[in-house]
């Protein structure tokens, strides 16, 4: 039954009047939740049944909607049978507020659900930008760094070095550039292959004469070049695989990379 059948059917009245049966009386409750045209047609029905209970006349409008109402009620408009008419303006005040605070209840259930909504979407759109500013953050972190590297690099005093791959590794490769009056060295260890599982790569800084290791720190496979703090009369660099954290010498036998400073 649509809402215009639902209307001319008279079920409104019998409900409104407390005339219908409880399954059906549920079944009216469920279509008027989210119905405007019943609501406001239940609406009317209750305020011409108030009218008719308190003894106002009707308006022409509501001349039929009267006469539905006695009719169901079995009232006239004598005083004989007043004392009834309390019944039906308390159970008429009771369809309008279980309606109505029913009304209210969705409604405020929906805008709870709304509100929740609404505060979830925010606390994404916060943790998105919060992500957004990071990745800002670090891209200008990143440009910083390679600004600061690339002036480094153009000094006069910075000396560039290669490192070429040695026996076994021929196809590896480094690049440092030193610059002694700072006391720094950046690195770039792009052309080295992954660390194995457990080994880490270690850079050395070297005197010659006599021959002279000393540990820099290890050093991860990156893209970016590496800036090191490095206060040793460098004469030449190596890089040496050696077990995962560094050691206290060079292994050798592990040498990847070597390149003296000209």
């Amino acid at each position: 039954m649509d809402t215009q059948e639902l209307i001319n059917s008279g079920d409104l009245e019998l409900y409104v009047c407390g005339a219908l049966e409880l399954e059906r009386s549920i079944e009216i409750t469920q279509a008027l939740k989210n119905n405007i045209p019943l609501q406001l047609e239940v609406q009317i029905i209750e305020e011409t049944y108030m009218k008719l209970a308190i003894g106002i006349a009707p308006t022409t409008n509501e001349v039929e909607l009267f006469d539905k109402l006695q009719a169901i009620i079995g009232k006239d408009n004598s005083e004989s049978n007043t004392s009834s008419w309390s019944n039906y303006i308390g159970w008429a005040a009771a369809v309008a507020l279980l309606f109505g605070g029913g009304y209210l209840y969705t409604n405020n259930a929906d805008l709870q659900e709304n509100n929740t909504s609404l505060e979830n979407q925010l606390v994404t759109a916060e943790q998105e930008k919060e992500i957004l500013n990071t990745e800002v953050e670090n891209t200008r972190q990143a440009n910083n760094d390679y600004e600061e590297a690339l002036a480094f690099i153009k000094k006069k005093n910075t000396a560039k070095v290669n490192l070429a791959g040695q026996k076994g590794f021929e196809s590896s490769y480094a690049t440092a550039f030193h610059n002694p009056v700072e006391n720094v060295t950046y690195l770039d260890v792009a052309g080295l292959p992954a660390a194995p599982q457990g080994k880490s790569y270690q850079l050395w800084s070297l005197t010659l004469n006599p021959l002279m290791p000393t540990s820099l720190g290890v050093v991860e496979n990156s893209n970016d070049l590496l800036r090191i703090e490095n206060t040793n009369s460098s004469e030449a660099f190596g890089i040496t695989l050696e077990e995962y954290g560094g050691a206290e010498g060079p292994n050798l036998e592990q040498l990847y990379t070597l390149g003296v400073i000209n």
